[in-house]
């Protein structure tokens, strides 16, 4: 007798956990977005092809996204990349599209001594926009 009540709480309570399953898979509403799709684009997205996104740190609010700079290396002032692509600016930083190429040469400027970053002015099909 004691084995029979057994079997009726476990079919009960099977009934009921399916009971609870149907009325959840049933559920019509969209799915939530996973973090991926809700996070906004990153600068990466406007990097050009072969090029890498190189941070620089810089002390004003001069450059804006968009803009193009040359990069000199303080050390002995001469030219590591010429027309770099403003990716990314805020006050600290700006993230350079540098050609792959060139990004060794960059990084070393910027380990030993640093850059100065020259605005470039815009071309003349730029400005005709």
């Amino acid at each position: 007798m004691l084995y029979r009540h057994r079997w009726l709480r476990w079919a009960a309570a099977a009934g009921a956990a399916l009971a609870v399953l149907a009325v959840l898979s049933s559920d019509s509403s969209d799915p939530a977005q996973a973090p991926v799709e809700a996070a906004p684009a990153g600068p990466s997205t406007r990097l050009p092809p072969g090029t890498r996104g190189v941070p620089v740190p810089v002390d004003s609010t001069v450059f804006a996204m968009g803009d193009a700079v040359d990069v000199h290396a303080v050390l002995d002032g001469a030219a590591v990349v010429q027309g770099a692509p403003v990716v990314s600016a805020t006050t600290d930083e700006v993230i350079l599209a540098v050609p792959s190429d060139l990004v060794d040469a960059t990084v070393d400027a910027l380990a030993t001594g640093g850059v100065m970053l020259v605005l470039v002015p815009p071309t003349s099909s730029q400005a005709d926009e």
